[in-house]
């Protein structure tokens, strides 16, 4: 501190004219992220309040959906199930983009 003492008057001020810069410049750094943070999060529980709402009423639609197709769908006999699992192997084999992994007929 006794560098400070050794300055000439008008270098001192220069100095605390410096240092107030610096001081306002954390003060106003502080209140802005402060308030951005506080912006931030009310936007994340709106989108999350936004987002339950939509996956209540896409479970909703998905639950009602699956009642509807129930009481369409003809059950498959066994002999189509099997068709189709033929046939779903069959896509898997060939069709490595759509169905990724090992080939599927070594795991059934």
């Amino acid at each position: 501190m006794s560098g400070i003492r050794a300055l000439r008057p008008d270098q001192k001020r220069v100095w605390g004219m410096g240092a107030g810069v610096l001081a306002f410049g954390a003060v106003i750094k502080f209140g802005y992220f402060y308030l951005s943070r506080e912006i931030i999060i009310e936007n994340l529980e709106r989108r999350d309040k936004d987002a339950r709402k939509h996956l209540k009423n896409s479970r909703e639609f998905a639950s009602w959906a699956a009642k509807d197709r129930s009481k369409r769908v003809v059950p498959l006999s066994p002999q189509q199930k099997q068709q189709l699992q033929e046939y779903l192997l069959l896509m898997a084999e060939y069709n490595h983009d759509v169905y990724p992994g090992k080939d599927k007929r070594d795991s059934i």
